[in-house]
């Protein structure tokens, strides 16, 4: 892997006009930079996608591990929730087979990766999509003006237009689908726009509307229109809906949400410890714990709250000494409603910037990836307003 700098375009909006859906969903590339690109080989492709696909099988099997035993409470979720939780796990794995139609769209693995031989994973979002709009389009059309002699690993337009397309056969109300976010939030607003229009492209009738707009008329939940809501597609972290009437009216409400419950605990960051004592010493896998105990030794730590996705209060600890907390923005300690201790692995660094790289899964295949550029230490897990998403290509 190299990373070299190169002169950006004047603006990289404009290019996205020729998609009936670019001029709307422009604002999920606010972190989109391109005057740094990162080259692989074929080979580190090759790698990348079949590593990624394998912690996807394994993220599988710890899910299931995790139902099956019962270990909700060691991960921060209890009481109605957790059985709530294991209701939706049931509808996607009934009887010991995937019930694909009720799974997610797509998910997000963060990687560190040394440049050469070294891939650990950092923690994965099946729950809400960010970056996916840079990831397949701005990057697609960054490599067709800047570099079309070269090759990309982006299958994911396609894709995600299959998936929606597997998802919606022969399913009653999956004909129109509603997505959703809080407003105001541009860049959620923009990733929605993408997704909806990739649905549509599917066949499917799609309407965008505020989260804020959905009502409960005592029986279902309906739109400012009162219509009703049969398949809700939201870019919402479950984490925000888990306090209030919606978890409890949803079961009896008849609606699909995408990505559904389940998805909530595939993006709880306690899943790495469970897949650390299921696969120990696993060469793609960090030392990780629910107790600081279990990574004792580690000279690198990076300790991080079960629950908010992206955002989730972290604090890294080097050689003893922390370099990076959360806690006091939060008012409190960073573990104090459960957190994951991890082995912080080393990752490509050149002078202050860091890099990770994002694989994406659709379905259930590894499909494309991003980079993400940043110079604070939590390696984009957690808080850090200084990121950038930069675009890749590969030859031979």
């Amino acid at each position: 892997m190299r990373r070299t700098t190169m002169k950006p375009r004047a603006d990289w909006r404009p290019g996205l006009r020729k998609y009936p859906y670019g001029v709307r969903a422009m604002s999920a590339g606010a972190g989109w930079r391109e005057d740094t690109v990162y080259e692989f080989s074929a080979s580190q492709i090759d790698l990348i996608e079949s590593v990624a696909d394998e912690l996807h099988s394994m993220i599988a099997v710890a899910v299931r591990h995790v139902v099956e035993h019962k270990l909700f409470a060691a991960l921060g979720i209890r009481g109605d929730l957790a059985r709530m939780l294991e209701a939706s796990w049931a509808d996607y794995w009934a009887g010991g087979r995937r019930n694909e139609r009720a799974g997610g769209l797509a998910g997000r693995l963060t990687l560190a990766y040394d440049g050469r031989d070294s891939i650990k994973l950092l923690g994965c979002n099946y729950d809400t999509g960010e970056g996916l709009f840079a990831a397949s389009i701005i990057q697609r059309n960054w490599r067709e003006a800047m570099a079309p002699d070269a090759n990309q690993f982006n299958g994911l337009h396609e894709a995600l237009v299959e998936r929606w397309e597997e998802m919606a056969a022969g399913v009653p109300g999956r004909g129109r689908m509603h997505a959703t976010c809080a407003t105001p939030d541009p860049m959620r607003e923009g990733e929605l726009v993408y997704l909806a229009a990739t649905a549509a492209e599917a066949g499917i009738d799609t309407r965008l509307l505020p989260l804020h707009s959905i009502a409960w008329d005592g029986r279902r939940f309906i739109d400012d229109e009162g219509q009703a809501i049969s398949w809700l597609a939201k870019l919402y972290p479950w984490d925000g809906l888990a306090d209030d009437g919606f978890l409890q009216r949803l079961r009896s409400s008849g609606m699909s949400v995408l990505s559904p419950l389940w998805c909530w605990l595939w993006s709880n960051h306690g899943l790495l410890a469970v897949l650390s004592s299921l696969y120990p010493r696993h060469p793609n896998l960090c030392r990780a714990a629910l107790d600081p105990s279990g990574i004792d030794g580690a000279e690198r730590v990076t300790v991080r709250a079960f629950h908010g996705l992206d955002g989730a209060p972290t604090r890294v600890i080097d050689h003893g000494a922390v370099i990076a907390d959360d806690g006091p923005e939060i008012g409190g300690d960073v573990a104090a409603h459960g957190a994951v201790w991890l082995e912080t692995p080393s990752c490509f660094r050149e002078e202050d910037t860091r890099a990770v790289l994002h694989a994406w899964i659709v379905g259930d295949k590894c499909l494309g990836m991003g980079v993400r550029e940043l110079s604070d230490p939590r390696l984009g897990l957690g808080g850090g307003p200084d990121w950038a998403m930069v675009p890749h290509l590969f030859r031979g």
